[in-house]
């Protein structure tokens, strides 16, 4: 086809994007929708006759697979057609670039950074695979980081379906650095290659090098079938050393001995992240049962007392009052304190005055006797965020959110400013901060990253 064609099927062609293998990608536009588009083309003067039935029947399966997974990481599939002498697929157009390109530019990432988008993979990874897809050739040129490092992963070309029959046992098709040995043998590959695959990146991530890398494509094999590579934290020293089991296992030569799920391969990597030995062999079960290194601290309050306080509070806040109560239950063990965050949220002074006499009563009854009461005091109404008592610098603040934006993604910017006006001390805001991560495991391992 010479030239830039001006239409594809019903779309308008607004310039090239690229050359691959086997045809062009164009950046497109539906005139229908009114969209931004990308069609990837595979045309029979780039492809041998003899090869252009397997080429286009692989073509269509990767618009198969691609297209019965919607997912926020995985670039969307919206049509496959043909037109003459040429195949295409639509595609969601994403404006970023690929993690090859910013790994060659010698970037590295932070910790929290390649843990962000671990995680962003390996959750696109969990719901590929619970659809029956196992993508086959995971590597930093089919993943497209977004502004904010989000992550798109692409190219299902080579994808296993549950109902498929092409590229059987005995068929070698991927890229070979990020090949798991079964896919070198020809044999048949499961989820867990691509698991390897995303260990491959892990560790390219952690130490700017590949772990298989080699002058010759024979070379390459013999690493991946035979060679260990070195631990992460032996090129990285600044690495939490849990990060060398996580990767260890990841990269077993036998898929038995691997992450069994993504899901287990994120929880060891939360681990990790947070200084927890991961041996190669660990399992979730393991994992799962470790207590905390730092438990959320939580106020002591009987059941019918806490329905109370909250009866009590959603008289003036309505819905808001359970969560203003877990918030402040987690950011204090004084029952003064406590008490005095619930009626400062209250934006009159007299129904402030209202709601500390109605929970009076529900004080526990100290062991010690209560000290002379203080003069009567009007409780100021709840500062704004302009006003702050926060006296963090700039870098704990940018810090923090750095890691609560790996549990909450870009809500932490705003969470942060928040947090900051009512916290005095580091600890103060990490436990302001941690509220707002739902999972338990999760907000104990943002707690346990607490600066020492």
């Amino acid at each position: 086809m010479a030239g830039t064609p001006s239409k594809i099927g019903k779309y308008d062609i607004t310039r090239a994007l690229g050359k691959g293998a086997m045809g062009m990608v164009y950046e497109g536009f539906d005139p229908v929708i009114e969209r931004k588009v990308a069609i990837k083309t595979i045309l029979a003067e780039y492809v041998e006759a003899a090869d252009m039935a397997e080429a286009t029947a692989r073509f269509k399966r990767e618009a198969q697979a691609g297209g019965r997974l919607m997912h926020p990481n995985i670039v969307g599939i919206y049509e496959y057609g043909k037109e003459a002498d040429m195949a295409f697929i639509v595609m969601e157009y994403v404006d970023g670039q690929e993690l090859k390109r910013v790994l060659a530019t010698g970037m590295r990432y932070e910790v929290i950074e390649v843990f962000e988008i671990m995680k962003q993979l390996l959750t696109a990874l969990d719901y590929s695979h619970k659809q029956g897809v196992v993508h086959r050739d995971i590597k930093p040129a089919n993943l497209m980081i977004l502004p904010g490092n989000k992550v798109k992963v692409m190219d299902f070309g080579i994808a296993r379906l549950d109902t498929s029959q092409l590229t059987q046992v005995g068929t070698v098709v991927g890229t070979p650095t990020h090949m798991a040995p079964e896919q070198l043998m020809g044999l048949p590959a499961d989820g867990r290659a691509d698991l390897w695959a995303a260990g491959v990146i892990l560790y390219e991530m952690l130490t700017g090098v590949s772990p298989f890398l080699a002058e010759t494509p024979a070379a390459v094999m013999h690493n991946v079938l035979q060679s260990q590579p070195a631990a992460p934290s032996t090129l990285n020293p600044a690495l939490p050393r849990g990060f060398d089991g996580v990767v260890g296992r990841a990269l077993s030569k036998k898929a038995d001995e691997r992450f069994r799920t993504a899901r287990e391969f994120q929880a060891a990597m939360l681990l990790a992240l947070h200084g927890k030995n991961v041996t190669a062999t660990m399992t979730l079960k393991t994992q799962t049962a470790m207590k905390p290194a730092e438990p959320v601290p939580v106020l002591a309050i009987s059941p019918e007392a806490l329905a109370e306080i909250e009866k009590s509070l959603s008289r003036h806040l309505g819905p808001l009052a359970s969560v203003l109560i877990r918030k402040s239950r987690a950011s204090t063990t004084n029952f003064e304190e406590f008490f005095e965050q619930l009626a400062q949220q209250i934006p009159n002074a007299e129904e402030q005055k209202a709601f500390l006499k109605k929970i009076a009563d529900l004080k526990p009854a100290r062991r010690a006797p209560d000290p002379a009461p203080e003069p009567a005091r009007t409780i100021a109404p709840a500062p704004s965020q302009t006003q702050t008592r926060s006296v963090l610098a700039p870098e704990v603040l940018l810090a923090a959110e750095k890691r609560l934006a790996s549990y909450v993604g870009p809500l932490a910017r705003l969470l942060i400013k928040d947090a900051a006006s009512k916290s005095g001390n580091i600890r103060e805001l990490y436990a302001q901060l941690a509220v707002h991560i739902d999972e338990d495991d999760e907000r104990q391992a943002f707690l346990a990253s607490l600066p020492r």
